[in-house]
Order: structure tokens, then sequence, then C-alpha cells
């Protein structure tokens, strides 16, 4: 794993996080003098991270002082707090047991700044790093924490490209991604010098026509509710702490370029319905093309096709474990605004059709393989659950000697096509066209029904659909 960490005084007894903010950043606001008092500094985007500060913390136990100073994205911060301030480990992803770490939580200070930082008070840093700065030596032992990440999974054999996955739950559109990649997945590296596996070009289509989505309780077994929120809001946030990259509510809402692209979208689909340019694009080239921390998610786009708003996003990375879910959540509740405003401002009664998400490099990092093994140990039978199939049904009966097929709309009134014939194969070739059907479960109960009724037809015997 890479550690994004700068190390200035290594006899220093102050480490600093800084969260989601650059510590370059952090670092510029700082005078030289106060600077040489810091031992480590560097940021934490996730709780997961937390590890890794307590790795760091174990191999320099000359630190007792760590200062909490930078945007909070994510709940990093606050489990930094829980885990250092209030000594809770309950809840938290810590890959060691209590009693390995206890010497280091009991022996290291918490300062929190984060208030500071939104206010852009450098002082209360500066002050907090002169007033605790004593370099007296280990104050514990040496502890060695070794992250070790258990996993016997190998890698597929050729990278694969191309999944279509229809659901109308996102937690079952997520076992679905977990069940592919963790099967599928090509092992390779990453840039944060960790492995992963990864599929490429996952695409997930959450069919809600006209329902309300509700957040599925069982994603909140493995992953936080405050996660959930916290992205949400970042979507939604319009403009960009000082220090952060970026938020995508600041490229949404107020990108240095193009603006308030969300609220040109909106007036492109009240002018013009049926524009195919409804777009909103989070790339800054000038800046994102050198970062080492462009946005994942790069375009969004809006289509109104009859009574429905179809929201289609595209992102370059995912983490398919713990930033797949986040995004779809916060990507449903961002049309749900759209389609509030379009409402508000044409007169129309448009409800949310299909949200789509498009993962380029759909993957899923090494620390979180057992992870997904155990949803899936939990939860992987949900996969078979029956889906309405958008592309409509198929209705099996016999018409004296031979077998009618029809094929028909979603809610059975209107056919669509249909085919009689005494011939298997015929009926068999008529049917086997992948683009007939939006979930492979749809195909195959065909498939097995189709045989049932040509046996059935063979013996002289009633053949009834769905006959147990």
């Amino acid at each position: 794993m890479l550690y994004d960490i700068f190390v200035i005084n290594p006899k220093s007894n102050i480490a600093v996080a800084t969260l989601w903010s650059k510590k370059e950043y952090i670092l510029s606001n700082i005078p030289e003098n106060v600077k040489k008092k810091i031992n480590i500094i560097g940021t934490v985007y996730t709780s997961y991270g937390i590890n890794f500060v307590l790795e760091t913390l174990g191999k320099n136990p000359q630190i007792d002082t760590l200062i909490l100073f930078g945007s909070d994205l994510s709940t990093s911060g606050e489990d930094l707090k829980k885990l250092f301030g209030e000594k809770k480990i309950e809840s938290l992803k810590i890959l060691f047991n209590k009693e390995q770490i206890e010497e280091i939580i009991n022996t290291v200070k918490l300062i929190d700044l984060r208030e500071d930082f939104k206010n852009k008070d450098f002082s209360a840093l500066i002050k907090a790093i002169e007033e605790n700065y004593n370099p007296k030596g280990p104050v514990r032992e040496k502890i060695i924490l070794k992250i070790e990440e258990k996993s016997e999974m190998v890698s597929w054999k050729i990278p694969l490209s191309g999944l279509y996955i229809y659901e109308t739950s996102v937690f079952r559109a997520w076992l679905k991604i977990l069940d592919a990649i963790m099967r599928f997945g090509y092992v390779k590296p990453s840039e944060y010098e960790e492995l992963q596996k990864e599929y490429l070009n996952i695409m997930v289509t959450i069919g809600l026509y006209g329902k309300e989505y509700k957040l599925e309780e069982e994603f909140l077994e493995f992953l936080r509710k405050e996660d959930f929120e916290k992205h949400l809001e970042e979507v939604l946030l319009l403009k960009k702490p000082e220090g952060v990259s970026y938020t995508y509510g600041e490229r949404l809402f107020n990108h240095r370029l193009a603006g308030n692209q969300i609220e040109y979208l909106i007036n492109k689909l009240v002018k013009v319905p049926y524009t195919r340019r409804a777009i909103s694009i989070t790339w800054d080239f000038e800046i994102d093309k050198n970062s080492k921390e462009p946005p994942c998610i790069l375009l969004i786009q809006g289509e109104i096709s009859g009574n429905y708003y179809n929201h289609t996003v595209y992102i370059r990375s995912n983490d398919m474990y713990s930033a797949w879910p986040l995004n779809t959540y916060a990507q449903i509740k961002l049309a749900e605004k759209i389609v509030e405003e379009i409402n508000k401002r044409a007169n129309t009664n448009l409800e949310i059709g299909t949200i789509t998400i498009i993962s380029s490099s759909a993957h899923i990092y090494k620390h979180d393989w057992e992870n997904a093994r155990r949803v899936l140990e939990k939860y992987g039978r949900r996969i078979f659950d029956f889906i309405e199939d958008p592309k409509g049904n198929y209705v099996i009966y016999h018409n004296e000697d031979k077998i009618v097929i029809e094929h028909r709309t979603p809610d059975n009134l209107s056919l669509v096509e249909k085919i009689e014939t005494k011939n298997f194969w015929e009926a068999y070739t008529w049917l086997k066209n992948e683009t007939r059907y939006s979930t492979y479960q749809h195909a195959v109960y065909i498939g097995k029904e189709l045989a049932r009724a040509f046996e059935k037809l063979r013996r002289g015997e009633t053949y009834i659909q769905d006959e147990a």
C-alpha cells in the first residue's frame, strides 16, 4: 500500500493527519521553524486508512500527539476521533485486535482541529504544534503491526471487458458485481501500490420506473450510513473546501470553466426534452491531466423518453466494494433533484426511469477481497431472486400438435410477435438471440420451459407453463 506521507523530523513527537486536504497545501501555510517540529504529516482518506496510521504510530513510539487538521470528506476524521479520543474500536474497520493497539491508543493524544481548518485558522495548527512539541524519545515500546490482507484469490487468465447487469435492487446489483469480479477479475497492481481484481466496463442499470428508492438496510451490515450521507453531501456541495483537489459538487455546480453544469443540463431538457446534449463533465484538463487525485466520475448525461428521466453516469475508475454503492445512491438522489426541478420549470410530471452506471475500471482492492467474500457468503443466494424483464415476457403453450411462443409486453397486454412450430430447433433458434433478454436468468428460464413444453408434446401430455 502506498503511504501518502512526508517525514520531516523523525525525533519529533507530533504527527499531523490532513485527511482529504493535500499535505503540501497545509505545509505551505506553516512557517519553516514550525514545520521542523512535525515528525510525520499525511492524508487519511478513508476509515480503512486508520490501519496505516496505527502501523505508522507503532513503528514510531516517539509520537504521542496526533493533530487532525484538514477537510473531512468521508468519515476518517470522525473515526480517528472515536479511536484516539473516545477509545472506541467497535464498528471501525480495524485489522488488529484490541490488545495489539491498546498501548498506542492510550499513549497518543488526539487534537481535533477540523473546525479550525474550516475557518482557515492555520494559527490554531501552529499553536497546537508549538505547545505540544516535546521530543522526549519513546513513550511506549516499538510495536510492529503488519497489515495482512488474507486472500487465496487468483487472477483470471485474461482481462475481461463488458458485463451488463439489469436490476431493480441496488443491493442485488452490488452482489452480482462482487460475484463477477471475485470470479473473473484480473489481478494487477494499482497506482496505490496495492493489488486489485479488475473487470473492465461493467454497466449496471437500475430500473426504478417511478418507484422511490430507499437505501436498503442490508448495505449497513457492511458499509456505514454516514459514509453514504457524506458522499451524497460531497456530490451536492457547491464549493470545495480549501486544500482539497476537488469535490463532485464543485465540478458539477461550480466548474472553473463550465460553471453550473447541472443547471445547464436541467435547462437543456426543459427547452428540448428530446435532446441528447444534456451532459455535465467533471474533468478539468488543465488541472486533472497531471493530478495525483483526478476525479473518478467523469460524465453525467440526462435523457427524457416518454414520461421518464433517465440518468447515465460514466466512472473511469470505480472501487466496486466501498465506493460503487455510495456512488449509485448519490446519483439516484441527484437524479431526484433534477427531475423535481424539471417538473417545476416545465410543468411536467416526469419520474425517474433508469439509473445507469458505467464503470470502466471496475475493481476491488486486495484489502476488501475477504470482505466481498463475506458479503457473498451471507447474501449470495439473493443473486437468483426473480426480476421482471423490462423487455417483456414469453408465454409458451400447446395448440393442438404445435408449440406456440408469444412475446408480450411487460404488462402482458400487447402481443409483440409469436411463433408456432413443431420443430424444437426452429423455436430454439428463434429464442436464442441474446438481445431478447435483459437478464441471463430470463434466458435460462425460457430454455428450461421450452424443453418441458416439447417433452410434454412428445408424450401427448398437457403442458402448463411454470408448473412445479
